[in-house]
């Protein structure tokens, strides 16, 4: 069978003698001709003998040329008989077309050329154009795995994103042209951030948190029934039903307890200590007590009976926790008193007479009138007499508000004090990040800006609280640690954003443009939805300290996206440029390589934009890259979807079991006396203090049975639960009475036989306390009731709680309830209810607002879904590590849902705008974690480090939100390595519907405006087209368009393929795999390595190689870009842009791959030289040209 006749083969150029040394065609693809040598180099002998070959050579293409067509048979045997080093065959070529001589040779030898080179040009053109066919990738059937669509987008609501795009572009070249203006603006700003904090700087002092973390409002919880506003207090407490306030500024106490276990309180010595104790205090100022709260009557003297009884304890049999005793030596009637909140560790017999008691407290309640100046001496007067009192084997322990609130703010003052410590730790992260793999892409000085822009968005937003006229709530710092997570995340990804994308080919200035317009877009769209969301939260929620962290957010949010655009933009713009110019980052007075490629976008064009990113973009393997294979390789897919699913499970246990709680411990030092205090006083009269106080805040009918009857069934309702072990009612104790009475009980005689008859009663005096009469004493306007609540029922008492008001309401009574040893019912019923309704309202501004910014379904889709698991996740393990749940402690698990949200935004973005280069769902996540992963590194680690100084303060609040942050960052980095990559893999390949209700496209391929070629001018240099076939997306792209090429030139845009040379050549899968790693073995990507060269865009070639040629100082630049098939080998130096000679071309047959031939394309022209830069091509890939001969075969 004849063979089919390929196109006539055009001998090239004689190459360099130096192409002749095994060595060097090893290490070089392409060297430089011997006319570009310096004359003293080759001797004139040579020099004769090298032009005699040329013109033997020139002489026998004209002769070729005029034959036309010669048989394949017929050139091999005159080429191995004459010329066969100069002549190879067709499958030793590397390319159709030839390279005219270099225009950098003398006058002679361009005249003697140029008609030549011409018509071999030309020749070389019409075949070429025979066999060069274009194929749509849209018409062609893509073999499996080979295209996978992407995820899909809104076109109706495109305009918000570009508009965005549009306007960061013009922002991009003004702040190139204008850095100063543009450093004024974001300073501008964060000093309007600042001016409430001037304004309103006489609350700029750290006081109490706890009136922005509980309100003003007062504890009791009603049902709303019939409740009057202004209702009658009680004159007293029940003696058997008290507790201490520890945040009454009025109440004081002291509590003295034995050292030994063993031992007992009621003794001789510790008795009389606390009673000298209680009377110096008692009669302040002397023989007065105009500073004590006085109470009835009754009650005075029960208190001096309690004193009595104590003092005769040591000699008297005492019954606990009521005893019996007389009121006066002739009388024979027993009072009785109780014991139970004076005296403490009790331990009784069989009788049930006191054993033991190993404690003695003593309460004290100021006036509320009082002035500063008169409670001020007699907290110095409390202090003088506790620190005096002394008694063996007793220890001694006071409580008082004002030593309270300063152990509270101290530990404040030295939570701020740490900060120093976390902006070192902050500095540190930031500058070590802006070091690079050499000293040209090292940019300390933009991170030192970082940490600058990092403090002043963290004071911006702790300036936000200041808007309401009050005092600064101190709490609210750790949400810097928030926005601190979301700058370095924004920042480091637009400083790694300059790396990622080629310099040599592209000016500085369109750069930092090209970079603000297509990354910077998801910066800002986030911003967007972050402020809008948070700022949304902050103006429905009433908890202070909620709105205050929440607008603090919002506002530090805002500020960071102007200094990002503004201000940051400007330093990384400032160290690309040095970078380009090849200067060092320490090299502060040296300028560089000032001659740049010209900027070729003069205006906005987003075809361009998006082909440029193609072509830029940096894909070579690399170890983020690999990450992003391994996480969504078949293999690791199923365990990580099994460690997943028991992930989630664990967090909903823990969330189901979570439990809302707050103490006053969580705010003192563990070595504090006032936490001491608070531990003893809970452990020896806990037992006591356990209880509900439920209130009946209205009249009702009393008398009637029925509303007896609901009142009693809400008690026994209680107790039939487990929420409590026993009920104190005086309604049911009269239901007994009128019983066993003689008196006839009616509606008319209700409230007079209860005022005169029942609570006189020495049985029944003890509710004498929970009835309030109305002036006429005709009815009873308001009562209490008490339960003695279980483990469980203080433990679950919002569930309780909430229970009994519904049934209240439900048998329409005016119920309110309080529990005294909570440190805030009102806090612990509405905080799951603030923070749901927080969460709820998150939801909805993330869902619209990100579907309008950016119109990716999948997006906002994923960003619900990792919102509800992140923040479920938080408080679910919070629990497995002990970290209750408050006000706290849910604001700051709310807040850090900006930094998961800012994540998966971020993560989404890049998948979308991966470029169409990238084909398949699993590169395009390579993409999306090559431009990631190191942000988001930073994003969740640093700000955990940054906050290990403030753990110095041993306060439990502060562990609490360390545990908090830690929790936050864990789950949000979890799903950014195994749950996002994995969900975008199933949007893209298994759930990749159309939904052309709402006009959806593949976001991926969305893009209306094509790309076109792009041409770079290279200064009278004759660039070797085969680094268009080096490109990594040279292989696939939409239909081209093109921008005005130079006159005559061909644009050959993939190899040819024509069915007539048969496809038996291709080469082998195993031969391109030892290819591939042969290439990846042999590729260096360091651009800064050799400290002698001038700037890394010079020539990077063996020392050997550099010795033997002339050193070009070009001012314009090459970059040889990478080839998918067969490497190229470099110097170990770098990996830097080369210069390519004119007449230079490779050999037939030297260095790897020649066996591989590759059509190559040069262009031609008087006085401008062109090269194809990297053009995405439209076509399918394709190995290399596939000839129906190919030598060796």
């Amino acid at each position: 069978m004849e063979r089919s006749v390929p196109p006539p083969s055009v001998p090239p150029p004689d190459s360099s003698a130096d192409e002749e040394e095994p060595k060097a065609s090893t290490t070089n693809s392409y060297t430089s001709t011997a006319a570009c040598r310096e004359p003293t180099r080759v001797s004139t002998l040579k020099r004769e003998e090298k032009e005699k070959r040329q013109r033997e050579r020139m002489e026998k293409e004209r002769r070729e040329l005029e034959e036309k067509r010669v048989k394949e048979d017929e050139m091999k045997k005159e080429e191995s008989s004459t010329t066969a080093q100069h002549h190879p065959s067709l499958g030793e070529r590397q390319s159709y077309v030839e390279e005219p001589p270099s225009t950098t040779t003398t006058l002679d030898r361009r005249d003697r050329k140029a008609e030549k080179a011409l018509v071999r040009r030309i020749t070389n053109e019409m075949q070429m154009a025979t066999y060069v066919q274009q194929i749509d990738l849209s018409a062609v059937k893509q073999p499996v795995g080979a295209y996978t669509q992407g995820v899909f987008r809104i076109r109706m609501l495109r305009f918000a994103e570009a508009a965005i795009r549009r306007m960061l572009w013009s922002v991009g070249k003004f702040l190139a042209n204008h850095k100063l203006i543009s450093l004024l603006i974001a300073l501008a700003f964060f000093a309007s951030s600042i001016i409430l904090p001037v304004v309103n700087r006489q609350h700029m002092f750290i006081d109490l948190p706890f009136s922005h973390i509980f309100g003003s409002g007062s504890d009791v919880i009603s049902n709303g029934i019939g409740i009057v506003s202004k209702s009658q207090e009680f004159n007293s407490s029940n003696p058997a039903f008290s507790c201490m306030n520890w945040r009454d500024s009025n109440h004081f106490a002291v509590l003295l307890r034995t050292i030994q276990s063993r031992d007992t309180i009621l003794r001789k010595d510790a008795v009389l200590a606390y009673t000298a104790l209680k009377k110096k205090l008692d009669h302040f100022p002397v023989e007065k007590r105009e500073f004590l709260v006085q109470c009835s009557l009754e009650c005075e003297n029960d208190k001096d009976m309690v004193d009595r009884i104590i003092k005769k304890s040591p000699q008297v049999a005492l019954t606990y926790p009521e005893t019996f005793v007389s009121m006066s030596k002739d009388s024979t009637n027993l009072t009785r008193v109780y014991l139970g909140a004076a005296i403490g560790g009790v331990e009784t017999d069989t009788d049930g007479a006191i054993s033991k008691a190993t404690s003695l407290l003593m309460n004290f309640e100021l006036k509320d009138d009082l002035s500063g100046k008169e409670h001020a001496a007699w907290h110095n007067h409390f202090e003088d007499q506790t620190r005096l009192t002394a008694a063996p084997n007793i220890s001694l322990m006071a409580w008082s508000p004002e030593t309270f609130k300063a152990a509270v703010v101290a530990t404040l003052h030295d939570q701020y004090w740490c900060l120093q410590f976390c902006l070192a730790i902050l500095f540190l992260s930031c500058l070590i990040g802006s070091f690079g793999i050499n000293a040209y892409q090292s940019k300390p000085c933009l991170g030192i800006m970082i940490f600058v822009t990092l403090v002043a968005v963290s004071i911006a937003g702790f300036s936000m609280q200041f808007y309401r006229n009050l005092p600064v709530d101190p709490l609210v710092y750790p949400i810097c640690f928030v926005t601190i997570g979301i700058g370095l995340l924004w920042l480091f990804q637009l400083h790694f954003s300059w790396s990622r994308y080629s310099s040599a080919a592209v000016h500085p200035t369109e750069k930092i443009a090209f970079i603000l317009s297509h990354d910077a877009p998801g910066i800002a769209a986030s911003a967007v939805v972050i402020v809008t969301t948070f700022l949304t939260m902050g103006l429905v929620i009433s908890n202070g300290h909620m709105v205050s962290s929440f607008l603090g957010i919002a506002s530090s949010v805002a500020i960071l996206l102007v200094f990002t655009i503004f201000f940051i933009s400007v330093f990384v713009f400032v160290g690309g440029s040095r970078e380009a110019r090849g200067v060092k980052w320490y090299q502060i007075f040296k300028t560089g390589d000032t001659q740049f490629t010209s900027p070729q976008l003069a205006s906005f064009d987003s075809s361009s934009l998006f082909s440029l990113h193609d072509r830029l973009l940096d894909a070579r393997p690399c170890a983020s890259r690999a990450v992003g294979a391994f996480v969504i390789s078949p293999k690791i897919r199923y365990p990580i979807l099994v460690l997943c699913t028991a992930f989630i499970f664990f967090a909903i246990y823990g969330f189901v079991n979570t439990g809302i709680d707050i103490k006053e411990e969580y705010f003192l030092p563990s070595a504090s006396s006032e936490k001491s205090f608070i531990e003893q006083y809970r452990e020896q009269f806990g037992k006591t203090t356990q209880f509900m106080e439920l209130t009946i805040e209205n009249s009702i009918e009393y008398h009637d049975h029925e509303v007896q009857n609901n009142i009693f069934d809400i008690m026994d309702f209680a107790i039939e639960e487990g929420y409590a072990t026993r009920a104190v009612n005086w309604l049911s104790e009269f239901a007994k009475f009128e019983k066993a009475s003689i008196y006839d009980v009616n509606p008319d005689t209700f409230v007079p036989v209860v005022n005169l008859v029942f609570l006189p009663s020495e049985t029944y005096r003890k509710y004498a306390s929970d009835i309030i009469m109305d002036r006429f004493q005709t009815q009873i306007i308001k009562s209490r009731m008490y339960l003695e609540l279980t483990v469980k029922g203080f433990a679950q008492r919002t569930t309780f709680v909430d229970t009994i008001l519904k049934k209240a309401a439900a048998k329409g009574i005016p119920l309110s309830v309080d529990v005294p040893s909570s440190m805030s019912l009102r806090h612990d019923i509405s905080v799951f209810t603030s923070g749901m309704v927080a969460f709820g309202v998150a939801i909805v501004m993330l869902f619209f607002v990100s579907l309008l910014l950016l119109g990716q379904p999948a997006l906002t889709v994923m960003l619900l879904i990792t919102s509800i698991a992140v923040l479920g996740e938080t408080v679910g393990y919070a629990y497995f590590w002990s970290v209750p749940m408050n006000i706290v402690t849910l604001t700051m698990a709310l807040a850090g849902n900006a930094l998961t949200c800012v994540i998966v935004m971020a993560f989404c973005y890049s998948y979308s705008m991966s470029g169409k280069s990238q084909i398949r769902a699993g590169v395009r996540i390579q993409y999306t974690f090559q431009a990631t992963l190191v942000p988001v590194l930073f994003a969740c680690i640093v700000p955990v480090l940054t906050f290990l100084p403030l753990l110095y303060v041993d306060v439990p609040v502060v562990h609490h939100l360390f545990k908090i942050v830690v929790l936050n960052a864990a789950a949000s980095l979890i799903h950014y390595l195994f749950f996002l990559p994995n969900m975008m893999l199933a949007f893209s390949e298994r759930f990749g519907f159309s939904c052309t209700s709402l006009n959806c496209a593949e976001l991926c391929c969305d893009m209306d405006d094509e790309s076109s070629i792009y041409y770079i001018p290279t200064g009278g240099r004759a660039i070797h087209p085969e680094g268009l076939y080096h490109h990594p997306s040279y292989t696939y792209a939409p239909k081209p368009l093109m921008n005005a090429p130079p006159p005559h030139y061909l644009a050959i845009t993939a190899p040819p393929v024509n069915s007539i040379y048969g496809q038996a050549d291709y080469a082998s899968r195993g031969e391109l795999k030892r290819e591939s790693r042969r290439h990846r073995r042999r590729s260096e990507s360091s651009i800064g390595e050799t400290e002698n060269d001038g700037t890394p865009r010079r020539d990077r070639e063996s020392r050997r190689r550099r010795q033997r040629r002339a050193m070009s100082r070009d001012s314009e630049i090459y970059e040889d870009l990478p080839s998918p098939q067969r490497p190229v080998t470099s110097s170990s130096r770098s990996n830097s842009p080369r210069r390519q000679q004119p007449g230079s071309i490779r050999r037939p047959g030297a260095g790897p791959g020649a066996q591989q031939p590759r059509p190559q394309a040069y262009h031609y022209d008087e006085g401008a030289q062109w090269r194809p830069y990297v053009q995405p091509s439209p076509y399918m890939f394709y190995s290399g040209p596939v000839y129906g001969q190919q030598q060796g075969r």
